[in-house]
């Protein structure tokens, strides 16, 4: 497959277009270093410019070093280096789906001559695709329903969202897929023979991914219209987002949180290697003896150091986390994160609080699903009474009684919230001998540092008596975080 620039681009060479390629990226998140910006031209250099699946191969290869970072560089990629539209407007139907989804069967030309590109009729063509996934057919779908409901106008400085959803709307594509659902669960019912669940999901699923797949194509012809009529450079401004791991948690959107809970699988196994890797490897500690001893052959100066063997310790673990509507959200991604890591410590015990504090250990203990937490998180608070309205101090003091006796130095306590408590008091003195029993104390504030102490906050009570108050709001954070507490 040949790739176009686009009109807007055309003059620009073709290293430059990888540079300014590259520079997206780099603007994204993803980290490039100079040594693999060199790598990625060499590698361009090898697949030849002209060829666009080995051009995405080759710059992938160098560029890309995570998997959460694949779906900006796909995005990214074929902004810079996409096929033209017009290049992708006649295909062959190779499967014969296109063929059934003509409004009028083609006539026979019995002199040799072409017929013109049947128009398709939308709406049995949407409903192929759902049943039968064909790719060639989606693009085409694609292509006919922006130009026939886009409304795009040259020259708009627009990102393509309306666009979208002005053709998705008119192709009624989740209308067409619920009526495909709601069909596959109707023959299930009626089946003589019981179906197997997982048939059934499987089946369910598929229409999902289809549907999702007519969707990319129309939103990857939009952008292409795009970028022919304002340059690459203008619309990736347009589309910037921060990577996964970026994302504010408490902010995000449904698609941002999926985003972020795919993005959370390696934050947990590099954070599980990280621990194991530190705690197999503390030499930190002086032997003195041992010390001296090898300094008997150096006439007493001490020119080896030894350094006592490793005892790692698991630590004990208490997790206080603010569940009220404006934080419950991360806080939920927090514990659960931190749950499935339960192997590294020798106890873990979280606690929910609004108004009040329960634990919700036994909650966590086999769900590794953030939004299945949140869900059970949320039939906890109901059945629990836990408050409406946030009160940090009973939750202090509930929680130092439920937990406090056993609190000692090889424990640490990590309290999630913004501590903002409604202008109740504080109970800054039961923080205070929570400090005094265990061995660290750490708070994660989402929210900004320059909010603090603004409005009920209390971090300006509470921060003297913890071992680190910290500003935690992404994935990224939380890595770094955990990382440093190992």
């Amino acid at each position: 497959m040949s790739s176009s620039p686009s009109p807007a681009t055309a003059l620009v060479s073709p290293a430059e277009r990888i540079h300014r390629f590259i520079d997206e990226l780099r603007t994204r998140g993803m980290p490039i270093a100079m040594t693999e910006r060199v790598d990625a031209m060499r590698a361009a250099e090898i697949a030849e410019y002209r060829t666009s699946d080995g051009l995405r191969t080759a710059l992938g290869c160098t560029l890309v070093k995570a998997g959460g970072h694949l779906a900006v560089f796909d995005e990214v990629f074929d902004l810079y280096f996409q096929p033209s539209v017009a290049g992708q407007a006649a295909r062959d139907e190779h499967d014969g789906h296109a063929a059934d989804a003509t409004a009028d069967e083609a006539p026979d030309l019995a002199n040799g001559e072409q017929a013109p590109e049947a128009r398709l009729n939308l709406d049995h063509a949407v409903r192929a695709i759902l049943s039968h996934g064909s790719d060639a057919l989606a693009r085409q779908v694609a292509e006919q329903g922006v130009a026939e409901f886009a409304r795009f106008q040259p020259g708009l400085p627009a990102g393509g969202v309306m666009y979208e959803r002005w053709t998705l709307e008119a192709l009624r594509l989740d209308e067409l897929a619920q009526d495909r659902l709601t069909a596959i669960d109707a023959a299930a019912a009626d089946s003589a023979v019981p179906w197997p669940r997982l048939r059934l999901e499987l089946q369910r699923a598929e229409v999902k991914d289809r549907a999702e797949l007519l969707r990319g194509h129309v939103r990857r012809v939009i952008r292409e219209l795009l970028v022919a009529d304002r340059g690459s450079d203008a619309v990736a401004k347009t589309l910037r987002r921060p990577l996964a791991a970026d994302i504010d948690i408490s902010m995000a959107s449904r698609e941002e949180l999926r985003e972020v809970q795919r993005a959370m699988l390696s934050v947990q196994r590099k954070l599980a290697t990280t621990m194991m890797r530190k705690q197999r490897n503390r030499t930190d500690l002086i032997d003195v003896r041992a010390t001296l001893r090898a300094s008997m052959g150096t006439g007493g100066v001490p020119l080896r150091v030894v350094h006592r063997k490793p005892r790692p310790t698991k630590p004990r673990l208490y997790i206080l986390a603010d569940m009220s509507n404006s934080v419950a959200t991360f806080a939920t991604f927090t514990i659960t994160l931190v749950s499935a890591m339960s192997q590294m410590f020798s106890q873990l015990r979280s606690f929910a609080f609004i108004q009040n504090v329960a634990e919700v250990s036994d909650v966590f203990q086999n769900i590794r699903d953030p939004a299945q937490a949140r869900a059970a998180i949320r039939d906890f608070v109901a059945a629990n009474e836990l408050g409406t309205y946030t009160d940090y101090g009973r939750a202090l003091r509930q929680f130092y009684g439920a937990a406090g006796h056993q609190l000692e130095r090889r424990s640490t306590v990590l309290v999630f919230g913004d501590a903002r408590g409604n202008y109740l008091p504080s109970e800054e003195t039961t923080l205070s001998e929570i400090a005094g029993r265990a061995g660290s104390v750490y708070w994660l504030n989402p929210e900004p540092e320059w909010l603090w102490n603004t409005g009920d906050s209390m971090m300006h009570e509470y921060g003297p008596h913890c071992t680190a108050a910290v500003t935690c709001r992404t994935l990224n954070d939380l890595r770094q975080f955990i990382e440093r507490i190992g």
